[in-house]
């Protein structure tokens, strides 16, 4: 599917070559105009004004008859306070309609492969509990991303990096071994900042049941070991579940422990030795991270000789690198907005790519119940479970519910709304609008009117009305608005775009006949319909929702 903003601004920047100074040829971008108007609107003559010394509709009279000259325009006008405002022709519309016709939804917003691989990294939640309510706003938002990228033409990975190594590691196994041991008839405190969820004594007793009498003959250190690995293999499965439950797949879940068990901090040490940008200081080595642009220099290895998460996250980041990523997007909560000026310090201390990170903070999800909020902890056990959250609303409804506003907004995920089977429902919005396309299509079938099966000029020359010419906007800027979506990492909008979709279909069917006696123009109505039902499948391709035939 063509980005016609960019095919308009191609043909104008032509038609304009002789008429624009070198710093005057990139100001020559068109945008969509508003409803009212003519389809597209340029506003370069406003941006040449101050430097012209030219009233702006002067401007726009004398760039006009260029304008007028490209391929895809069939009316342009020069406009009041200074606008040249273009209207596709006809023919290039049905060509867009019938290419969109002719294309299978998954793969109608997709561009060529561009060779060049990325990956995504999200949720990534400690593997010391089940996943809460917050981590699935990481989940929809990576999820999405991902898929979105992939329209681009990007090799894309999604990938869970699994923090099983350090502090946290060792206070979750104390935490089920307070409960395990006393199965074996012996007794292990619980360490002062264990975990407290209701969880922690069913993982002990789902490893007793598997393994107790093994670990009646093991020595303590052994037994810790082995509770360790269990309860990190049966969290990790449980984490897996919920986000399957929820669509949510990867093709990579990275372990910490493999990443220094396997050298890589060891490498990257070696590395900074070798630029000269570490020292020692207090029995520590610390990182010449201020040379980098950070606000402080950071410790690489404490003097116990235990590594830093600073160190892990450069041997991580580095890891990727060398798998052949040009780009890592890490996908973090709100509580990692600290480490983003450390993180980029890291990868120009190493030598990256100064564009190889990016990072996308999403703010804290409040979940209402009852009109209450719950604060959620998986150590003080106040936990409101991702698997029942998708269990209770829906799949579809629990990814369109995280998606309602932008990752740097605060979101409020209220239950009862995301239960209701009503219009005020986003997600039961949408598949209503597709059920009520795809019956309009049923009916014309079942009377045998033409459902054609590609757009001539004449059709769309029949689409006069507001509504009509409201809904083929929709249509003909899809590829332009989801390209904007993607560059800009903002994988909210594509719920935006269906929602938009759906109003104008709905707006379209309210006021105008599909099915009708002028058979010319229900062909025409129809091609809309049948381009509307393709779009709308292709924006719930990538948010990962399902859309019935009939409700």
């Amino acid at each position: 599917m063509l980005n016609l903003r960019e095919t308009i601004d191609r043909q104008v920047s032509l038609a304009l070559r002789d008429l624009l100074s070198a710093e005057e040829a990139p100001l020559a971008c068109c945008s969509l105009s508003r409803p009212g108007f003519l389809d597209y609107t340029l506003s370069l003559p406003m941006k040449l004004a101050r430097t012209r010394h030219k009233a702006p509709l002067v401007i726009a009279q004398e760039l006009q008859p260029a304008v007028a000259g490209i391929a895809c325009a069939a009316l342009t006008e020069a406009v009041a306070p200074g606008y040249i405002n273009i209207q596709l022709s006809d023919s290039f519309v049905a060509d867009q309609l019938s290419s969109m016709l002719g294309t299978e939804p998954a793969v109608l917003l997709q561009k060529e492969a561009n060779g060049q691989k990325i990956e995504v990294e999200f949720v990534s939640a400690n593997p010391t509990g089940p996943l809460h309510v917050g981590n699935g706003r990481g989940a929809a938002l990576g999820s999405v991303l991902a898929t979105l990228l992939e329209t681009q033409g990007y090799d894309v990975d999604r990938e869970y990096y699994v923090n099983d190594y350090g502090s946290k590691m060792k206070l979750f196994t104390e935490s089920i071994a307070h409960y395990l041991f006393p199965m074996l008839g012996l007794e292990h405190a619980m360490p002062d900042e264990g975990y407290q969820g209701a969880y922690v004594p069913d993982l002990a007793q789902a490893i007793y049941d598997r393994k107790g009498s093994e670990l009646r003959s093991q020595l303590d250190e052994q037994r810790l070991a082995a509770i360790e690995e269990d309860g990190k293999e049966l969290v990790l499965a449980s984490i897996r579940q919920a986000l399957e439950e929820m669509g949510v797949s990867f093709d990579t879940w990275f372990s910490e422990r493999y990443l220094i068990e396997n050298g890589w901090n060891d490498r990257v040490l070696q590395q900074f030795r070798a630029r000269g940008i570490i020292y020692e200081k207090n029995d520590a080595v610390w990182l010449r991270s201020t040379d980098f642009g950070d606000d402080k220099d950071r410790v690489l290895v404490r003097r116990d000789g235990e590594p830093t998460y600073t160190l892990t996250d450069a041997a991580y980041h580095f890891n990727k690198f060398q798998r052949g990523y040009v780009k890592s997007i890490d996908v973090f909560g709100a509580d990692h907005i600290g480490h983003i000026v450390p993180m980029q310090a890291l990868m120009k201390s190493l030598g990256l790519p100064d564009d190889f990170l990016e990072v996308i903070i999403y703010q804290i999800v409040h979940f209402l119940r009852g009109g209450q909020r719950v604060v959620l902890s998986k150590q003080t056990g106040e936990i409101i479970e991702l698997a029942e959250l998708v269990r209770e609303v829906g799949k579809d409804q629990a990814r369109v519910f995280f998606l309602l506003s932008s990752a740097d907004s605060e979101l409020e995920f209220d239950l009862e709304v995301a239960k209701e089977k009503s219009l005020d429902n986003p997600a039961y919005y949408l598949k209503y609008t597709h059920a009520r396309l795809c019956s309009v299509e049923r009916q014309a079938r079942g009377i045998g009117a033409v459902v054609p099966p590609v757009a001539s000029p004449a059709d769309v020359a029949r689409l006069k009305t507001p509504e009509d010419r409201d809904l083929l906007k929709c249509l003909l800027k899809a590829q332009d608005e989801v390209d904007d979506a993607a560059r800009t990492r903002q994988p909210h909008r594509i719920l935006y775009l269906a929602s938009e979709l759906a109003k104008a279909v709905n707006a379209f069917y309210q006021k105008e006949k599909v099915i009708q006696e002028d058979t010319g123009l229900a062909q025409a109505r129809m091609l809309l319909v049948l381009v509307s039902q393709r779009l709308l499948q292709a924006y719930a391709h990538v948010l990962g929702v399902t859309l019935p035939e009939s409700m």
